[in-house]
């Protein structure tokens, strides 16, 4: 096993157990339970939809516990042994994972363990599902098509996040960036036993996969108990698409959209020409954090608080797209004088007139995140396999670092880079406002 990246306790020990498979393990002793994630990693695109229903069809059942109920009840067994599903991205790919945290042999009584009746009982449920005729009982299928219908469409009820994803789709309708994790109701519509099915069985066979353990357990066979959940792995893995090259800015372009409610939300996205691997990806952390990433930020005192122009305002970068998305709540006559705000304080970032306390409470703000990131070992796994995905340093003490040792300067020329694309309205039917032109 070879270790990657640099040297600190928060790092993954990292091997290839087969092409596109890999196993990452984390050894630490100061709590009471492991955590295991395994995750398959696909394209993203207009299909996600069925991707989803894999994870939660996978805990309705395996062969030997052939129901919800039963698979609870073996959970219970194995001292509360805690096991779900989950959907995230990582730029343009989609993580499909399940996850599993259970308690550690060191901290159970007399010679109890659990750790290898663990692995076996959610390797069971990943690889020998409870089937019907060959296929996920139909039933099933279609009360998992239901509840996601019901995750997507609770997106829409989210106006702000909703305005977010739409400027998203907007800026890049050519770009896998566009896509959702969760799909579309058009591609879940599709979705039948048999292509539920055939999904799961893809994942399992040949998509890239990563198995991250974290635990007290020091045992040499560690990695042979984890060893059977590459099982049906082929090692014909199916191919990754290239990193989309990330785009410029044109000509800066408005849209209007409106929706049946109260509350107007306004996005304004703008090109970096900045992501992993740039020497200003962190410079650019450190801007977008200034402008409006925390409470301190200056969209935040300066036109939420002093001007009273929002109930909510925000920035976030994306070292993935390379976009920077200023997020706003407003009522929707005060949307043209928010967007000048906005703007206004974007130009006071580009010519360094941001405080020596603005830029050092982001500096202390951000390191105080990626040191919450190092406390939870469900984030560290995820910052990590994320961090492998889209290119960048897996290891937090180097991202804390790397932040520590950005300067004003590189967040004014960071900031500078920063170009206008698409200007987002989402506003009420029935708002009588002034022309957001």
């Amino acid at each position: 096993m070879t270790r990657e990246g640099t040297s600190g306790w928060s790092d993954f020990e990292s091997s290839e157990i087969a092409p596109g498979a890999s196993l990452h393990i984390r050894q630490e002793s100061r709590r009471k339970t492991s955590r295991l994630r395994v995750s398959w990693i696909h394209n993203m695109g207009p299909d996600a939809a069925q991707n989803c229903l894999v994870p939660s069809c996978l805990m309705r059942g395996s062969r030997s516990f052939p129901s919800l109920r039963e698979i609870s009840r073996r959970s219970e067994e194995l001292w509360g042994l805690g096991i779900g599903g989950s959907i995230d991205r990582a730029g343009q790919l989609q993580i499909v994972t399940i996850n599993a945290e259970f308690a550690e042999d060191s901290r159970l009584p007399g010679d109890e363990a659990v750790l290898v009746d663990a692995v076996e009982f959610i390797r069971e449920v990943i690889l020998q599902p409870h089937l019907v005729e060959g296929c996920f009982d139909e039933d099933t299928v279609s009360s998992e098509v239901s509840q996601h219908r019901r995750s997507i469409e609770g997106r829409f009820d989210d106006k702000r996040s909703w305005a977010m994803q739409r400027c998203i789709e907007e800026t890049c309708h050519d770009e896998p960036w566009r896509f959702h994790e969760y799909g579309t109701i058009e591609s879940l519509d599709q979705a039948t036993a048999e292509s539920v099915t055939a999904d799961w069985k893809k994942s399992i066979g040949s998509a890239p996969m990563h198995v991250h353990f974290s635990g007290e357990a020091r045992s040499d066979s560690l990695t042979e108990i984890l060893l059977p959940l590459f099982e049906g792995h082929d090692q014909q893995t199916a191919t990754l698409a290239d990193r989309f090259p990330r785009k410029g800015a044109a000509e800066v372009r408005e849209l209007e959209e409106h929706f049946q409610g109260q509350q107007a939300n306004l996005v304004i996205s703008f090109r970096t020409s900045t992501g992993h691997g740039d020497p200003l990806q962190e410079s650019m952390m450190i801007a977008s954090g200034v402008i409006g990433g925390f409470p301190h930020s200056r969209l935040f005192t300066q036109v939420r608080e002093k001007q009273s122009l929002c109930y909510s305002v925000n920035s976030l970068f994306d070292g993935s797209s390379g976009l920077m998305l200023v997020s706003a709540g407003i009522d929707g006559d005060t949307a043209t004088r928010t967007r000048e705000s906005i703007l206004e304080q974007i130009d006071v970032v580009k010519r360094g007139e941001f405080s020596p306390e603005e830029f050092q409470m982001t500096l202390d703000a951000w390191d105080s995140r990626l040191r919450m990131t190092q406390d939870s070992p469900a984030s560290l796994a995820e910052f990590d396999l994320v961090s492998r995905l889209v290119g960048r340093d897996p290891t937090i003490d180097g991202m804390r670092e790397r932040v520590s040792s950005v300067t004003r300067e590189g967040v004014i020329e960071a900031a500078n880079r920063l170009e206008t694309d698409l200007i987002y309205l989402l506003s009420p039917e029935d708002d009588q406002r002034e022309d957001v032109q």
